[in-house]
């Protein structure tokens, strides 16, 4: 990871932005829908000075020599700076964006491959299903609740797996909202909250990860510990949540209401063939 990702919250906070073009229009429109206070200047208008006091700085003028001053000064008064098109005279790089509302997707390739972001882009688009948002402020109208009612980590993270994953979930995706409210309520009061946890097994080919299915990917992003096979390749194992157990498996005994998910190696047999278990 060479750059680290982070939303930045710019609301009623100055930031400025050089340049006119089409460029600077498309930073200008994101930048007003995050709700910054935004001080515009041309090319030919920019004093080193009007970066003092910036939250963030753009460039977008097109000129490299000018691009080049604007970066310098920001640099000069340790002003985080973005230049479109110029990795090297940026500190920051603008991702491609999917935004629904509450949900807001970034994707960055480091400025390698702009055109691939986009692409990256629109798979995530397609895979995201209509009204996906709704969850997010319905989640939050009960939150407080949850937590209330729930006191343990491993429950709640357990009873919001739940919510996201089952009939809630369902029923608001297909505009029932009441039907909705009425299982997130019944759910706090223990249908949710209640689990005695799982184990799920995987038979996966150990060296593609491309390979794995949304079934796979799902269950990982799910578990609480994955107990897997010494010969997984370990860009597989990294596809599991971050704060999940990573552990190898050596006949461990599973503990009772934990998520797991044992993996397992399909045998291969041939260049390119799996065997037949």
């Amino acid at each position: 990871m060479r750059s680290f990702p982070l939303f930045m919250r710019l609301e009623n906070r100055p930031v400025l932005l050089v340049g006119d073009g089409d460029m600077a229009a498309a930073k200008g429109r994101l930048l007003e829908a995050a709700g910054a206070q935004i001080l515009q200047r041309s090319a030919g208008e920019f004093k080193s000075s009007d970066v003092v006091g910036m939250t963030l700085v753009f460039s977008a003028t097109g000129d490299d020599l000018r691009d080049t001053e604007v970066s310098e000064a920001a640099r000069g008064a340790n002003v985080p700076v973005n230049v479109v098109d110029r990795p090297a005279l940026s500190d920051f790089i603008m991702p491609a964006i999917v935004d629904r509302d509450e949900i807001v997707v970034a994707i960055s390739t480091n400025g390698g491959s702009p055109v691939l972001a986009q692409r990256v882009r629109a798979a995530v688009e397609a895979a995201l299903p209509h009204g996906i948002e709704r969850l997010v402020s319905f989640a939050r109208r009960f939150r407080s609740a949850v937590h209330a009612r729930i006191d343990d980590h491993d429950r709640r993270r357990h009873f919001w797996a739940g919510f996201f994953d089952g009939p809630i979930a369902t029923s608001l995706l297909a505009g029932r909202e009441r039907e909705a409210a009425r299982e997130v309520i019944r759910a706090i009061n223990g249908d949710l909250a209640s689990d005695h946890g799982s184990v799920v097994e995987l038979l996966i080919d150990a060296e593609d990860a491309d390979l794995l299915t949304l079934r796979d990917l799902r269950a990982l992003q799910q578990a609480d510990v994955v107990l897997f096979d010494a010969g997984i390749a370990p860009e597989i194992i990294d596809l599991a949540r971050r704060d999940a157990q990573r552990v190898v498996w050596q006949g461990q005994k599973i503990a009772a209401g934990q998520r797991v998910v044992r993996l397992k190696a399909r045998a291969r047999a041939g260049r390119g063939q799996f065997k037949v278990m």
